[in-house]
This record gives structure tokens, sequence and C-alpha cells, in this order.
């Protein structure tokens, strides 16, 4: 039996800090959450509030093994070029005495300069990159870095995006612990809609404010950072029946996702991110697609080609024209007014059991092993 100290040590870096709103935190989280037993797991991130235990942080996350999170700075920072150059040297001043280990990262300049120091490791990538991120990221041709990086996308056309090695990529959609999310009210389901998520530019926001205006009969129950919205959605003009409900945590999600009837899902033909100049709808692989599946919900959610092999129209979803509004409202109605597309839910929960943490942790492993 492997003591603690023989076991495989894996570093995971990533650039948020805790508490935190973002998808991104879940998704990393939830992949450190997964690796197996004889795996020590290490995140590090720029800072941690003092306030924010691990006890907080396993109960908003339903995380359920122990490890070990690591900041690097005693204050939140502002994650410009500068400070992300400090965190990359943190790191690498850490790791020195740090033997038997699989590194892999979320952060592209602490990835390419644990490269350049001779550490091989495994970066993962969602979107492309902008600025100054995108000069620096061309330094990978040196052969220094590349030799020392393998990569994870989303989508095969982010290595066209980012020019990067095929023979050294894995490619990963978003994945989902299906077993949290449970349904709280057993007797009836709400029947209303609900969005859970970014309200970045694309991501359907606006499609719902229009919605909402044109079926004032229906609630659309809406969750998320507040902060983020643009002001003519919480101004006093808005439709009554809709209802921002704030953010709430990881946990609060897989408890109330699964008690309403429809899940929406509007994006439209650009999608963005909190990245300006950015559209990801050609590659993007949104957490909350899985999410929503794992709800067992009957789902609406805009064609799009990019998850086109994971949601089917009508067996595991209702797929719609994002910009066909008076489609929307029509199969709102009709959904909402008979049990006959209940199938749908039941379907999707049983397709997302393949896109497991777990599953997607043993290829990333597998990956790097080669």
């Amino acid at each position: 039996m492997n003591t603690n100290k023989d076991r495989k040590k894996i570093i995971y870096i990533a650039e948020f800090s805790l508490p935190n709103m973002s998808a991104y935190a879940v998704h990393v989280l939830k992949m450190c959450d997964n690796f197996p037993n004889d795996f020590n797991i290490e995140l590090i991130i720029p800072f941690c509030s003092p306030f924010y235990n691990i006890k907080k942080i396993k109960n908003d996350y339903s995380l359920k093994n122990n490890f070990v999170i690591k900041s690097l700075f005693g204050s939140k920072i502002k994650l410009n070029l500068f400070y992300r150059l400090i965190f990359s040297f943190k790191i690498l001043f850490y790791l020195r005495d740090k033997n038997n280990k699989l590194i892999i990262s979320r952060s592209i300049i602490p990835s390419m300069i644990l490269g350049l120091f001779n550490y091989k490791n495994i970066l993962e990538i969602h979107t492309e990159l902008t600025g100054i991120t995108k000069r620096i990221f061309r330094l990978i041709d040196l052969n220094l870095i590349s030799k020392n990086l393998k990569f994870v996308v989303l989508n095969s056309k982010l290595i066209k995006i980012l020019k990067i090695n095929k023979k050294k990529t894995i490619i990963l959609g978003d994945a989902v612990e299906s077993k949290d999310f449970k349904r709280t009210n057993k007797k009836n389901l709400i029947h209303a809609c609900a969005y859970s998520g970014s309200f970045a530019k694309g991501k359907g926001i606006d499609t719902i404010y229009s919605l909402a205006k044109m079926l004032p009969k229906i609630k659309f129950h809406v969750f998320g950072n507040i902060r983020t919205l643009d002001f003519k959605f919480i101004e006093n003009k808005k439709p009554k029946n809709l209802i921002f409900k704030g953010f709430i945590s990881y946990n609060k999600v897989t408890k109330t996702l699964p008690n309403y009837k429809v899940l929406l899902m509007p994006y439209q033909k650009k999608v963005g991110v909190l990245i300006k100049g950015i559209d990801v709808s050609n590659y993007f692989s949104p957490l909350k697609l899985f999410e929503y599946m794992a709800s067992g919900r009957i789902i609406l959610a805009s064609k799009l080609k990019v998850y086109n092999n994971i949601l089917k129209h009508n067996h595991n979803s209702i797929l719609l024209n994002p910009i066909n509004l008076n489609a929307w409202t029509k199969k709102i109605n009709e959904v909402l007014k008979t049990n006959n597309f209940n199938f749908l839910g039941k379907n999707a929960k049983k397709k997302v059991k393949i896109f497991s943490w777990k599953k997607r942790v043993d290829k990333i492993i597998d990956f790097y092993e080669k």
C-alpha cells in the first residue's frame, strides 16, 4: 500500500480566486475532486479568502475528496500581465522541491514559463487568445517550450485557431457529476422556465427578456451574477414575470434546476465570454448544457452545430432557431401545458452519464502517460 509520501503528486494551476462565481471554478474544482486516490492533488490559485475555509468550499461545490488548495498571494489581485508573471514565478519557486509530479494548467503564462524551465505540463485552453497573451503564446514555437507541453482543448476547431500540434493534443468537452443533481420538490415541478449561468453577450439573456414580454403569464426565473447584467434588465420597466434570483453556489444549482419543468439555453449565433471580442460559438462546451441534462428536465436550446453530437431534437431536447422568437413562445406554451415531453428530460439524464468528471480525468492521465 502506497503511503501519502509515495503517492504521485498532481499540481493543478488556475487563475481564479476563491470565493468565485464562475463556471471556470466549478470545472477546476470538480476535476481536482475526481482524480484517483493514489494521487495527491494540490490546486494552486492566486488567492483564497481566509474566511472561505475548506469546509465551506467542499459544501459549495459538493466536493467529496480531500485536496490541498494553495494560494500564493495575501490578497486578491488584478490579473494583468504583471501579476500573471509574478504568479508564474511564484509557482516556479514553489515547485522547486516537488518531485514525481504531473502538472496541469488552466493558465497560459505559468504553463509557458514552466515549459521554459523544463517542467513538463498539460495546458488546457478553452478559448482563442487575444492581445499580449496571444503574442506570448506564439513563443510556443520555441523548441525549448514546445517539447514540454501537451494540450487539452474543447473542440478540434481550437487546434487550428491556436495553431498547436495535433499529435500533442487531446479533445475533451466539459463534464458533470450527474449524481449531484437531485429533485428536492418531490410533489410538484415549478411550472416556469429557468436559466442559470453567465450573462455574457450571446448567452441568451436578451432572448429571455423578449420571451418574458411575449409570455406575460409565464414566469422566467434567472440565476446568475446580477452585477454583470446590463441595467435594462433590472430597471423597473422589466417584465414582472422576469425574476432575477441572483447567484447561487454549485451546491444549490444541483438542488434547484431539477425542480423546474423547463430549462432554457437560448444561445445566439455568436456567443461571447467575459473577454471582449471573442466568439466561442464554434468550439465551446458549455458547462450549463451538462448541468441541464443532469437535471433531467425539458431543455429548450438554440440549434447550434457545436453540440449536435450531444443534443438531439425531439430525443433529449427541443432545438430551435435562436432568432425565431415565435417558435420559442409556441414551444414553451406547449411543453408547460402537457406532460408529453417529459421523456426528453429522462433521455438527457441518461445520455449525460457518459460525460463524467472521472472519465475526463482518466483520459487526461492516460494522455499524459503516453
